[in-house]
C-alpha cells in the first residue's frame, strides 16, 4: 500500500496562507501530488491482482462478526406506568402467538422468522420464513 504523504515535501517547503487558511505547497509538490494519484488508478492495477485483492478483500469482510436480534413484540408504556412495573407484572406486546418475530441486524430489518425450540439443548431458536431485500 502506497502512502501519499511519501511524494509530498517537508512542510519546510510549503507556507501557510492565513488569508486561504491552507498551505501553499510549490508547483512541483503539487504536480508530483497529480502524478501519484494517476499513477494510483484502478484502471491501471492488472486485472489478476484486482481478482486477488477483491478476494482477500472479501474474506475480510466475510469474516466480520453480525448480531441479530429476534424481536418478539414491542409495548408503549408511559414513565408512570413503567415505574409501578414489579416481579410479576405483565406488559402487553404488539404481537400474537405464532406471530413471526422481526430479525435485526445492526436495528435494520432483514427478514422474520418463527420462533422453534432445541430440546436437544434446551435452547430458543428462529427459523426464517421471509428475507426482506
Amino acid at each position: 500500500m502506497c502512502n501519499v504523504s511519501d511524494d509530498l515535501p517537508p512542510l519546510g517547503d510549503a507556507a501557510f496562507d492565513p488569508e486561504v487558511g491552507s498551505i501553499n505547497a510549490d508547483m512541483g509538490a503539487k504536480e508530483r501530488l497529480h502524478e501519484h494519484e494517476a499513477s494510483s488508478s484502478f484502471s491501471k492495477v492488472p486485472p489478476e491482482v484486482m481478482a486477488e485483492v477483491l478476494a482477500e478483500l472479501s474474506e475480510r469482510v466475510n469474516d466480520i462478526p453480525l448480531e441479530i436480534e429476534a424481536v418478539i413484540g414491542r409495548a408503549k408504556v408511559s414513565v408512570a406506568e413503567l415505574t409501578r412495573v414489579d416481579p410479576g407484572h405483565r406488559l402487553r406486546l404488539d404481537k400474537q402467538f405464532g406471530e413471526p418475530v422481526e430479525l435485526l441486524v445492526n436495528g435494520r430489518l432483514i427478514g422474520h422468522g418463527e420462533i422453534v425450540a432445541d430440546a436437544d439443548d434446551n435452547l430458543i431458536g428462529v427459523r426464517m420464513v421471509r428475507i426482506v431485500r
